[in-house]
């Protein structure tokens, strides 16, 4: 009986050790470019990869997008952050983060609280 028992545990441990270096690796850097890519994505910046899920930035058509996947390396948000050109990448990007506002692509334009900074 005890054998049974120990294997029982073992095993569990190499299952679940095992699902959770799949989910790892569905998102890790390469096979979130690899997914981005197969869905049509080009120009990729990965912000972030891990269990926890993955966030990049990647052009599609003329617009570049700010993507974010879950654990499960599936895409749950796509927000457009600027305009980009299908050979060049990126031209014109803005960020928004709370209290701050960064705009780049004719120069840098950098606005916070007291703060409104525009370099041509």
């Amino acid at each position: 009986m005890r054998r049974i028992g120990v294997s029982l545990v073992l095993g569990s441990a190499v299952i679940f050790g095992s699902m959770g270096m799949a989910l790892a690796a569905a998102n890790d850097a390469g096979s979130l470019t690899k997914m981005l890519k197969q869905q049509g994505y080009h120009h990729i910046q990965i912000v972030e990869a891990g269990s926890a899920g993955g966030e990049a930035f990647a052009c599609k058509g003329n617009t570049h997008f700010h993507v974010a996947t879950d654990t499960e390396g599936q895409i749950v948000n796509v927000d457009p952050v600027g305009d980009c050109n299908p050979q060049k990448g990126p031209s014109k990007v803005r960020v928004q983060a709370p209290f701050t506002d960064v705009e780049v692509g004719d120069g840098v334009r950098v606005r916070a609280p007291g703060v409104d900074i525009n370099i041509p």
